[in-house]
C-alpha cells in the first residue's frame, strides 16, 4: 500500500510538471508570436515617421520656393504699377489703339500661359523652335 501512495504522489508530480512544461511552451510561443508582431508594427512605424520626415522636408522646400516666387511677383508687381503711373493708357489706346491693343492681348496670352504651366501643364514652345 505504501507503494501505492507513493506511485499516485509520483504520478501527479509528473503530471504536475508535465502539464507545467506544456502550459510554459505555449505561452512562450504565443510571446514570440506577440513579439514577432510587435517587431513588425516598430518597423511600420518607423517606416511611417521617415515617410512623414521626407513629406514635411519636401513641403517645406516648396514653401520656400514658393515664398520666393511671391517675393518676385511682388517687385513684377512693384515694377508694373510704376510703368502704369508713368503712363496714360487711356491716352495711349486713344492715340494708337493697334498698339495697345497688340501688347494688352501678348501680355494676357503670357500671362494665362504661365497660369497653365504654374497649373501643370507642360511649357509651350515657341514657334522659332522645332517641336
Amino acid at each position: 500500500m505504501p507503494y501505492l501512495i507513493l506511485m499516485f504522489l509520483l504520478s501527479g508530480m509528473v503530471g504536475g510538471a508535465w502539464f507545467y512544461y506544456t502550459d510554459t511552451q505555449e505561452r512562450l510561443a504565443t510571446l514570440r508570436d506577440n513579439n514577432a508582431k510587435l517587431q513588425m508594427v516598430a518597423e511600420t512605424n518607423q517606416e511611417t515617421i521617415e515617410n512623414l520626415q521626407a513629406d514635411y522636408k519636401l513641403a517645406q522646400e516648396n514653401m520656400e520656393k514658393l515664398a520666393e516666387r511671391a517675393r518676385e511677383a511682388e517687385v513684377y508687381q512693384d515694377e508694373l504699377a510704376a510703368k502704369l503711373r508713368r503712363h496714360d493708357l487711356t491716352r495711349l489706346t486713344l492715340q494708337k489703339p493697334g498698339l495697345i491693343e497688340k501688347r494688352v492681348n501678348n501680355a494676357t496670352d503670357k500671362i494665362f500661359s504661365q497660369l497653365e504651366v504654374d497649373s501643370g501643364a507642360e511649357p509651350p514652345v515657341p514657334a522659332d523652335q522645332p517641336k
